[in-house]
């Protein structure tokens, strides 16, 4: 029997700044990026930002409102944009339309097809 599920993608535009707070950094000195906030789920942000970071940076994605906390999953070069960087958001900073709506959301539900025994 087949059991119809849901895979679901939050497309968002929003203007951000992703800041990395690494331990061990001097107070002051925290290195800011411009981006711009793509898609995010429940435990991943994706985020087109100016300039690269390391994969493992801890950072925070900064919005006009709301601070989501994470680290740098990849860094990916994207051709004539910038730099895609996955962010795993840590428990805390966990994403739900009631904590945090981006600008511009387009919620995108697909259909998948799951068989059970």
């Amino acid at each position: 029997m087949a059991k119809q599920t849901f895979l679901e993608r939050n497309w968002c535009s929003e203007l951000v700044s992703v800041v990395r707070t690494n331990d061990g950094q001097k107070a002051g000195s925290r290195e800011s990026v411009p981006g711009n906030l793509e898609e995010i789920a429940e435990r991943s942000a994706l985020v087109l930002a100016e300039a690269a970071l390391c994969a493992g940076s801890r950072v925070e994605i900064a919005s006009k409102s709301h601070i989501l906390k994470g680290v740098v999953k990849s860094c990916t070069t994207q051709s004539g944009l910038g730099f895609l960087l996955e962010v795993r958001l840590s428990p805390e900073s966990y994403w739900s339309q009631t904590g945090f709506v981006p600008q511009h959301l387009l919620t995108f539900r697909q259909p998948l097809l799951r068989l059970s025994a």
